[in-house]
């Protein structure tokens, strides 16, 4: 029997996303839908080269509405050149329901999915059992764990969960706290749900419940690196190496354009905010910040075309305010007295998408005064 077993942590790889609301054009989304799948080849080279003894994927692995049957029959081709045992609990956008994507062909015999019901698995030659639950539907609405106890027999014990840790009352998705994870007394308790990886608990050095987070960022509130947990387990917990395996990532910059008198020297500024080996590669949610030269106008099609070749796909959002010093012009002159006017309107205004407007017009309003016109396509 072993005293620590090496176990790869991964969740949330949704394969088949469509990405229809990312605003991706169709070719990105398509592209994007190629790299889950390699990404998910690139999870099961790490089993080999890191001499893992199982396999933990928990919960949504695929997108039963949109997954192609070929690609589940990569991923049990994968799986089952795997020489180890692979375990899966089926979550909420991959359930155990007719017709769904675990249905689509005979899986390979060293993979183990989780019925609707807890159980568990014990692999006597690593002295350890595995306990999980796959959803039967796209709900669970309660604990499916909250009296199941794993036996005091001195094996270890890892427990599968996909679900809200410690969320608000009237979660869907499995609702669970923390204290009801530590009745449960595993060693270990691997999660999936949330996309972010997060530690959750632990003691004496030892992780004791985690979530490894999606393979791949899916959507732009899913910063950062994404990839895999990889654990040594012992009794009482695990040791962590955190792996990164995404092909991309969701970056957010904040670019103050305070002194940029340029579209070019915005360019350079958001250019300086890219890390150079990122350039290219990743989502990049940019928002302009502070005051902006009335006589610039940030143009939204002219760049997205400049700032293309820095990611993978742009957002951009402008949040800057007009840098006009009321002081400059004469209080009685007109343009003086339009700004005195919106700038009033802007102090009693509290709704975001108004202000915006009211600044818009008041750069509008004195470039008309001070040209005689405005020219902006």
């Amino acid at each position: 029997m072993r005293d620590k077993v090496r176990v790869l942590q991964a969740s949330d790889m949704h394969i088949g996303t469509a990405f229809s609301g990312s605003g991706f054009s169709v070719d990105k989304a398509r592209r994007r839908r190629r790299e889950l799948l390699n990404t998910f080849r690139r999870l099961c080279d790490v089993v080999p080269a890191r001499d893992v003894h199982l396999l933990l994927l928990v919960g949504d692995l695929f997108e039963a509405e949109w997954v192609s049957e070929s690609e589940v029959a990569d991923v049990r081709h994968w799986l089952g050149q795997l020489a180890i045992p692979v375990l899966i609990t089926p979550g909420n956008h991959d359930a155990l329901l007719p017709g769904g994507p675990y249905s689509f062909g005979a899986w390979p015999p060293n993979v183990h999915i989780f019925g609707p019901e807890p159980s568990a698995v014990t692999f006597a030659e690593l002295g350890v059992t595995v306990h999980g639950y796959g959803y039967g539907g796209r709900w669970v609405k309660d604990n499916p764990m909250q009296h199941y106890r794993v036996p005091n027999d001195g094996q270890l014990h890892i427990a599968m969960i996909h679900g809200s840790f410690d969320a608000p009352e009237g979660t869907p998705y499995w609702p669970i706290t923390e204290a009801e994870v530590r009745q449960l007394g595993a060693d270990y308790t691997a999660f999936g749900h949330y996309h972010n990886p997060q530690p959750l608990f632990g003691t004496a050095g030892l992780l004791q419940a985690a979530y490894a987070g999606s393979l791949e960022p899916l959507g732009y509130d899913e910063e950062d690196a994404h990839g895999a947990f990889l654990l040594d387990i012992v009794k009482g917990g695990a040791r962590v190496e955190w792996l990164p395996l995404a092909e991309r990532e969701c970056r957010r910059l904040d670019v103050n354009v305070e002194q940029c008198t340029t579209l070019s020297a915005v360019v350079e500024r958001v250019t300086a905010a890219v890390p150079t080996e990122r350039v290219g590669r990743d989502l990049l949610d940019i928002t302009f910040t502070g005051p902006l030269d009335p006589a610039l106008w940030l143009d939204p099609e002219a760049l997205a075309e400049r700032l293309e070749p820095l990611g993978f796909h742009l957002r951009l959002h402008d949040r800057t305010h007009p840098d006009i010093a009321g002081d400059s012009y004469a209080p009685h002159s007109a343009p003086g007295r339009y700004i005195a006017k919106l700038r009033e309107r802007l102090a009693a205004e509290t709704d975001e998408q108004q202000r915006r407007v009211i600044e818009k017009a008041l750069v509008l309003g004195l470039t008309a005064y001070e040209r005689g016109k405005v020219v902006q396509t």
